[in-house]
């Protein structure tokens, strides 16, 4: 019928056959369908011609895009609630899925970027005491290469292209942060103190082995007095005076 309606018109109606001129721009191909029916997909940019009747064309972008994912709330993998903004860097591969297979493209990304952020995000914690630990706030390569692979396998129906997935915004919820705020200055304020203390605990034993190196023998209860002064003075940062007498006699003497 299709056919047959093309000749008729082509025959009787000829000037109707300008119409079937169209432009194919860079970065760009055309699906055709026609009465309904997909002829294909015109991929070389410039003018093409096709006949006008029962003419459909659906102009697909194939350029690099971004997708700005906006702020939810997702709980880690500690249970915490946190804010999460992402921007996902895709293009359109397959033009005829995403012209014909889905009706929006686009909309099918984003419903199901949000959906796999969530996911891949509640396997993890905000933050961990240990640096090289994979946590969401560094942001690791392990977890950029879940979401881009768990993402890619969602949208291939549509014949998207996931190039990367990348945080925007990433922070503990309004409700927790004041809290975990504190949390994390106590944390800072504990490590901060146990390097002190190791590196004093380093320094008197030091000074003791010098000492006994110069052929200063301390007896047992003046040894201990001098730990304990050198200590109260490196740990505190202010001066401190001896409790008792330091007691000691030399080799040399």
């Amino acid at each position: 019928m299709g056919l047959f309606l093309r000749l008729i018109t082509g025959l009787f109606f000829p000037p109707i056959l300008l119409f079937g001129f169209y432009i194919v721009r860079p970065r760009e191909e055309a699906v055709i369908l026609s009465f309904g029916e997909f002829m294909g997909v015109d991929q070389v940019e410039g003018i093409r011609w096709r006949h006008p009747v029962g003419r459909e064309i659906r102009r697909i972008s194939t350029q690099d895009n971004t997708l700005d994912i906006s702020s939810s709330t997702v709980v880690d993998f500690n249970g915490n609630p946190i804010n999460i903004s992402a921007i996902v860097v895709y293009r359109i591969k397959d033009t005829r899925k995403a012209a014909i297979d889905v009706a929006n493209a686009h909309k099918f990304l984003e419903d199901q970027a949000g959906a796999i952020i969530k996911g891949v995000c509640s396997k993890y914690p905000y933050d961990h005491h240990d640096g090289r630990a994979v946590c969401l706030k560094n942001e690791s390569e392990e977890i950029s290469t879940e979401l881009v692979s768990e993402l890619q396998d969602a949208v291939n129906l549509a014949g998207i292209i996931v190039q990367s997935v990348k945080f925007n915004d990433l922070a503990y919820a309004p409700e927790i942060a004041q809290a975990m705020l504190m949390r994390q200055q106590a944390q800072a304020f504990i490590e901060a103190r146990k390097t002190i203390v190791d590196g004093a605990v380093s320094l008197v034993k030091d000074a003791c082995d010098q000492l006994e190196g110069d052929g200063i023998n301390l007896s047992t209860p003046s040894k201990e007095q001098l730990v304990t002064n050198l200590l109260v003075v490196l740990c505190s940062g202010e001066s401190a005076q001896p409790v008792v007498q330091v007691q000691a006699h030399s080799n040399h003497g």
